[in-house]
């Protein structure tokens, strides 16, 4: 399945014909829909007015001109919308970023990006993250028409080297074809009626019965727009589904072109396949996917080449797989032993004990373990609460107190004084510190909240955190725990397999992990001072860990990353 290789400008020429058919297929749809509806109104007048001829040139010529420049004014606001906010929806939709230059997995990507634009001859390639464990690839049209290649977290930590490029070869191809030109169009087109009949719905949901005004424009306006927008919405699905099941096959047969490798095209399709390419209820934008949430469900039945963009994944396999003169069996196998070989050099995260790390030694006044603690964090704080008073808090936990405001009513116990937060000079410093994204304590920043030890940076999982080099604890920030779960280059001793599922076992539900929570000691931020909260991780993984929300940042005390992590693996049946 050869296929030449089409140059700038023929992808050029090839994106503004694209583009004019599917204009014209719009304005088509538009004018003939329009003039339906707009003439059956004209021959219902003519029935109530005898004197009234519909084709009259008179009555016909001025509404033919009129419909005429109607449907091209629509046409054209509705492209140029699509155009000009479609691509950033579907990126917004989907939560997607751009690769952080300090993630070295993101940065193979980047990497990756460059070595396939350079290898498909195209001028600019603009990389996006969608921060899913699941295992997809899309591209887009973008701004100015420059092409955006997207890839999940979970393609990034599942993919080798060789994988990733061969994902990003198919679309990287799809660009080339101009397939993504069109589908972007398509989708785009899509989202903005998806937008008009969700907002409608929206609105007459939270509509007022009590207006006459607000109830007679939803039993007559609404319905028609409604209509209008469900008809259209239902013609650009459509649309997407007349792009030919045999655009993948060609896309598969020129990544193979660019990567030179059929069997790693195979395998990250059959991974993503197996594992779960779900990306969201999005089911508008599956054209765009490498492989498609329902892939299990494909098949080669009529039904299923007439409502299915995307051919049966066997299908891509076996042809893969035979451009390498193996069989499917074959390539599955070649998965298999590579993972296994990936579990075996998976790096070998020990326990505390294991390695000799000291105890945590926690202090007492708000989790500084640091000698002569000075009068800021001393428990002199009151708060008023209902009709009493709440404390005594360190000015670090009075901060951190769920509504504090400088118009919270408070008390000095040390001095015997009373009064608003924002009538006490250090309250009002510490606010404003906080306001400037400064720590309450510069002397504190980078200190861990065990030890007292400075912190150092170093690489997780490919994400920078910080770590105390003494009692072994991380600082993550909160955005990166999505990219830490999902990856797997860190392996768990048996000590700490242990200790994971006995804690397992001690959090069995909601109610004891927050006990297990209040049990731990109080432990500020240290990034900005604030006594972090103790919460469970989330509702599916209860470890009580620390959490600052000021500064989206996760305390983790020795081996409690690892243990979570172990924890999320044995969730997703790793």
């Amino acid at each position: 399945m050869k296929c030449r290789q089409p140059d700038f400008w023929e992808w050029q020429e090839r994106q503004k014909r694209i583009s004019g058919g599917l204009f014209f297929f719009v304005f088509l749809f538009y004018f003939l829909t329009s003039g339906l509806i707009s003439a059956a109104v004209l021959f219902g007048v003519g029935l109530f007015s005898p004197g009234f001829n519909f084709w009259e040139n008179a009555v016909f010529l001025p509404y033919l001109t009129f419909l005429l420049v109607l449907t091209g004014l629509l046409t054209f606001i509705n492209f140029r919308q699509a155009k000009k906010a479609g691509v950033n929806f579907i990126l917004q939709r989907l939560k997607a970023y751009p690769p952080a230059p300090e993630d070295r997995y993101h940065l193979t990507f980047q990497n990756v990006l460059e070595e396939m634009r350079l290898a498909a001859g195209v001028p600019a390639v603009k990389g996006y993250i969608v921060p899913s464990r699941n295992i997809n690839s899309f591209s887009l049209n973008g701004p100015g028409n420059q092409p955006i290649i997207s890839v999940t977290e979970g393609l990034l930590a599942e993919a080798s080297r060789d994988e990733l490029q061969a994902a990003v070869a198919h679309e990287m191809s799809h660009i080339l074809r101009g397939d993504t030109h069109l589908l972007t169009l398509v989708c785009s087109l899509v989202s903005f009626y998806e937008r008009l009949v969700s907002s409608l719905e929206r609105e007459t949901e939270e509509g007022s019965d009590d207006v006459l005004w607000s109830r007679s424009k939803r039993g007559t306006i609404h319905p028609l727009l409604s209509l209008a927008g469900w008809l259209s919405l239902s013609l650009m699905s459509f649309l997407s589904l007349l792009v030919t099941r045999q655009r993948e096959l060609l896309a598969d047969a020129t990544a193979v072109e660019f990567s030179r490798d059929p069997l790693a095209l195979g395998r990250i399709i059959y991974k993503a396949h197996v594992a779960n390419s779900f990306l969201g209820d999005f089911s508008l934008y599956t054209p765009l996917f490498l492989v498609p949430p329902d892939s299990r469900e494909i098949t080669d039945s009529l039904p299923s080449k007439l409502f299915n963009t995307h051919p049966p994944v066997l299908t891509r396999l076996r042809i893969l797989a035979a451009m390498a003169q193996k069989s499917v069996g074959e390539l599955i196998a070649e998965v298999r032993e590579r993972e296994a070989l990936r579990e075996k050099a998976r790096l070998q995260a020990r326990a505390s004990e294991e390695i000799g790390a000291p105890e945590p030694q926690w202090s007492t006044e708000a989790g500084w373990f640091q000698p002569g603690v000075d009068s800021q964090e001393e428990k002199i704080w009151l708060v008023k609460s209902g009709r009493g008073w709440g404390g005594p808090y360190s000015l670090s936990s009075l901060l951190a107190q769920p509504g504090f405001s400088p118009g919270t009513r408070v008390k000095n116990i040390k001095d015997n004084r009373e009064g608003r937060a924002g009538e006490f000079a250090s309250i009002r410093s510490a606010l404003n510190r906080l306001f400037r994204h400064q720590a309450i304590d510069p002397q504190r920043v980078d200190k861990c909240p065990q030890c007292g030890r400075e912190l150092t940076e170093t690489f997780y999982e490919g994400v920078k955190i910080k770590v105390c080099p003494y009692c072994r604890g991380k600082l993550v920030a909160l955005e990166a725990m999505d990219k830490i779960l999902a990856r797997r280059e860190v392996g768990f001793s048996f000590l700490l397999q242990a200790k994971a599922k006995k804690i397992k076992e001690n959090m069995a539900s909601l109610s004891l992990a927050k006990k297990q929570a209040l049990a731990k000691p109080v432990s500020s931020c240290p990034q900005c001072g604030l006594q972090m909260m103790v919460k469970p991780f989330n509702y599916q993984l209860l470890l009580p860990v620390y959490k600052c929300y000021h500064c989206s940042l996760v305390w983790f005390p020795a081996d409690e990353l690892e243990i979570l992590q172990f924890l999320a693996e044995q969730k997703d049946g790793g």
